[in-house]
């Protein structure tokens, strides 16, 4: 059985952002990154709300971007490997729905749903 982590940044004041919803305060300096590589190479999908989703997916296409330290392309790798994998359950879990075969953990949240507080 895999573990669930939770894991976020925050000030010592327990702050995630600044008064403008700026979090460019909690950039790690390049040990910190290779730190925090270390501990993201173990993870195998990530579970994310919309808005840090869109933060995240600059990782998508990071590796792309040659002129950007090591320790960045690293994690560029890290987590492309990571979001294919939770791409690849999600459709194994629509294609076992779509096709009738119930999954007992699994349902799907539409957008009315969440967006209305019918959780």
């Amino acid at each position: 059985m895999a573990n669930l982590i939770y894991s976020t940044i925050t000030s010592l004041d327990g702050y995630f952002a600044d008064r403008d919803g700026n979090f460019e305060w909690a950039a790690p300096d390049e040990e910190v990154h290779a730190f925090v590589n270390a501990l993201e190479r173990k993870v195998g999908a990530y579970l994310y709300g919309r808005r840090m989703y869109e933060v995240m997916r600059y990782w998508e296409t990071a590796h792309a971007v040659t002129d950007r330290p090591p320790v960045e392309q690293d994690l560029a790798q890290i987590w492309r490997a990571a979001v294919q994998s939770l791409y690849l359950l999600l459709e194994h879990l629509m294609a076992c729905w779509c096709a009738g075969t119930p999954h007992v953990a699994s349902y799907v949240l539409r957008g009315d749903d969440i967006e209305g507080g019918d959780r």
